[in-house]
């Protein structure tokens, strides 16, 4: 569920895109690709949290202590592109295309659920 969110949040800012050309596509998919490895990154996290005994509290808190440093990555990651596209943001041609990249770029992560999987190949149609 917290995965979903996460992506969720991810897809919004990608709602929030920019508009851009061949040069700035470049730029964006980069940024595109380095959300989506941060995303990736929680979501293994998350799953292994998930998977982890309850029992075995150094563990647990390991990996929650894993998690947080991935949320503030991301967190950081977020503010920098916000800073970086300014005002384009607004921009629906640049939403859809943020979206796009991201899309491409989360179908690397080894992590992604089937549902996951199938929505973000929905998505770069």
């Amino acid at each position: 569920m917290k995965i979903r969110h996460i992506v969720s949040l991810f897809l919004i800012a990608g709602v929030i895109g920019v508009t851009g050309c061949s040069r700035e596509d470049k730029e964006l998919k980069k940024d595109a690709r380095e959300i989506a490895n941060v995303m990736c990154k929680s979501m293994e996290a998350m799953k292994n949290l998930r998977s982890a005994d309850p029992a075995d509290s150094a563990l647990v808190y390991k990996l929650q202590e894993e998690y947080q440093l991935i949320e503030s990555d991301m967190t950081a990651l977020y503010q920098d592109f916000r800073t970086k596209y300014g005002e384009k943001t607004t921009s629906k041609e640049f939403a859809g295309q943020f979206r796009k990249y991201l899309n491409e770029a989360m179908l690397d992560c080894k992590s992604l659920s089937k549902e996951d999987r199938e929505a973000f190949e929905k998505g770069m149609k």
